[in-house]
């Protein structure tokens, strides 16, 4: 194709000239969406679109940047948060801020000059966007060589901290894979990001239609996280003890100890986000490190052992445990492998994350993964080796089933792509190995599978599980699902399923476990009181708050009692449990 401003020829593929670095795709006038040269209407208004020869594009502004960004928004997450202004302004919460910007930006425009450096940061923000967006982000402000993005505002989320780091280490990842492209293409020197994360309180203020806001400050919170960017090193990410306590155990950091901060009276301690752990969830954390008394839940325990007895006799069953977040469904589930841990079975466990609903298969390939004993940093070939001798221990014929399985497994040559077959049928042949597989493994001995936090399911993921359910009546296999209320199983009418809802703890049992988590039998009638009126028979509520009191020093014990040291109006409530509370609240009204 000619460059519209130098008539140099390019291929078809490129996006940017090869001689003088204009942009090749057109703009459209309307909506701004880009289109390959040669197109004559928009492929998102329908529009009719300039000749390829027109003038390239003028370039746009930071505020039409912004605008732009629109385009990459998860599809009606614009229209919810719009819809709530008038309650979000004005409003506190707690907020994960990401600042981000580009190493080296000065020297490199005047390496490249500003019409190349124009295209190169067309090409940074649209990662940029991409990967805060991936994981629920907004961006909310350009600076010219980065941005500043925002987790848990507008719209509250239970997990930003967790979100942040993750879209941090995800933007190095994507930069370092293009940069190396450009240094190969262009000779264009390593681009590398500094990024900082900081979590506190903000007040939400104005709020554009653009989902940019105005913050009335609350602390210093969003510029502590800029100090944190200009302090980090090429490639790195910072961040402060605040967003590291929250995200203790779910990723390997660095204390890098304390550093002194503009405008901060003491010294800061910060740390560098390395990778993510292989704990995923807060309770895959607090397991590692010792878990608080299981108090409440006996009988629960008792109906899915008793399911486990019919499964086993090769009357397949399927339980749900609902309730709303914090309510113990993790940890019942913990409590009943521990109880049939020495059992002769096979144990398979899958997790929805609420930071990868959008990828298909994602549950279903931790079954996978469980099932071969696949482990994390096995190559293609020990996979491939895994799962065949895997379907050779189960006598299910390799041919068939082997190259979906392992295209679900992101095996590079999977050889399902030589398979000539559509979309629909590579669907069914995927679901008929899998349901083979389970069936064939509950031939060997009982088979027990475990899928978590299904309010957070891919659609294709659900296919399966609907499929699966429908196979296993006459078999020995024991489904256990767990979910919130909002999900409505599409299986629910089936005689083998039964519902498990967890209800909020009792008074005595809210203080029989803050007895044991303190381990003491005797609590200050006023911190009885107050544990029951801020937990309201949460058990991770309990945990968390007890946790703060404690190590804040607002209690104490004097004579085998515990009792209040300090005025307890001044406490905060733990980010932890605000973070669940405000996600909860949004939740209900963007459903309202």
């Amino acid at each position: 194709m000619l460059c519209p401003k130098c008539q140099s020829d390019n291929p078809d593929t490129r996006k940017f000239c090869r001689d003088c670095g204009s942009r090749l795709l057109l703009l459209c006038s309307e909506c701004t969406a880009e289109n390959l040269p040669g197109d004559k209407f928009c492929g998102e208004c329908g529009q009719p679109l300039e000749s390829p020869s027109a003038p390239a594009p003028k370039k746009l502004s930071l505020d039409d940047k912004i605008s732009k960004i629109q385009r990459y928004l998860p599809q009606g997450l614009t229209e919810k948060i719009l819809s709530q202004r008038d309650r979000i302004e004005g409003e506190k919460k707690q907020v994960t801020v990401l600042f981000c910007d580009l190493e080296g930006f000065t020297a490199l425009s005047e390496k490249l000059g500003p019409e190349k450096m124009y295209g190169l940061m067309d090409q940074v923000y649209e990662i940029l966007i991409h990967e805060v967006n991936d994981y629920e982000g907004t961006v909310n402000e350009m600076t010219g060589d980065g941005i500043m993005a925002l987790f848990g505002a507008p719209i509250a989320l239970e997990d930003a901290p967790q979100r942040a780091i993750r879209s941090a280490l995800a933007i190095h990842r994507e930069m370092t894979r293009v940069s190396e492209g450009l240094r190969l293409e262009k000779g264009i020197p390593p681009l590398k990001m500094r990024i900082g994360i900081h979590t506190g309180p903000v007040v939400v203020g104005t709020l554009g239609n653009d989902l940019r806001v105005e913050f009335k400050a609350v602390g210093d919170t969003v510029n502590l996280a800029s100090r944190m960017e200009a302090l980090a090193e090429p490639g790195a990410t910072y961040v402060t003890e605040d967003t590291f306590k929250l995200t203790e155990g779910l990723f390997r950091f660095e204390g890098l100890g304390e550093r002194v901060v503009k405008g901060k009276e003491k010294p800061i301690r910060i740390y560098r986000a390395i990778a993510p752990s292989n704990s995923r969830t807060r309770f895959d954390v607090s397991a590692e490190r010792g878990l608080t008394p299981f108090v409440g839940r006996e009988r629960e325990r008792e109906i899915l052992l008793d399911a486990f007895e019919r499964a086993r006799q090769g009357r397949g069953q399927v339980v749900s445990i609902v309730s709303e977040a914090g309510m113990g469904k993790s940890r019942l589930l913990y409590e009943f492998r521990k109880a049939v841990l020495n059992e002769d079975i096979t144990f398979l466990e899958g997790k929805c994350l609420s930071f990868s609903r959008g990828v298909a298969y994602q549950p279903i390939s931790d079954i996978l993964k469980s099932n071969f004993d696949i482990r994390d940093g096995d190559g293609d070939l020990a996979v491939r080796n895994k799962v065949r001798e895997g379907l050779q221990a189960m006598d299910v014929k390799e041919s068939p089933a082997m190259p979906f399985l392992l295209s679900l497994l992101s095996v590079q040559d999977s050889s399902v792509g030589k398979i000539a077959i559509s979309p629909e049928g590579r669907k069914e042949r995927t679901f008929e190995a899998l349901k083979t597989i389970i069936l064939k493994g509950a031939q060997i001995r009982p088979l027990v599978m475990a899928i978590e936090d299904l309010h957070r399911i891919d659609r294709t993921s659900e296919a399966v599980l609907k499929y699966l359910l429908e196979s296993i009546a006459g078999s020995g296999i024991l489904f256990i699902l767990t979910y919130r209320p909002e999900f409505i199983p599409t299986w629910g009418a089936r005689s083998y399923h039964n519902q498990l809802i967890l209800n909020r703890l009792s008074n005595r049992e809210s203080l029989f476990m803050a007895q044991r988590i303190l381990d003491t039998k005797h609590l200050e009638t006023a911190l009885e009181e107050v544990i029951l009126e801020k937990t309201e028979g949460i058990p991770f509520f309990v945990e968390e708050f007890i946790k703060s009191l404690k190590d804040l020093g607002f209690i104490e014990r004097k004579d085998e009692t515990y009792r209040i040291s300090k005025e307890l109006q001044t406490i905060r409530i733990p980010s932890t449990i605000q973070d669940i509370i405000m996600a909860r609240v949004d939740a209900l009204a963007r459903r309202g």
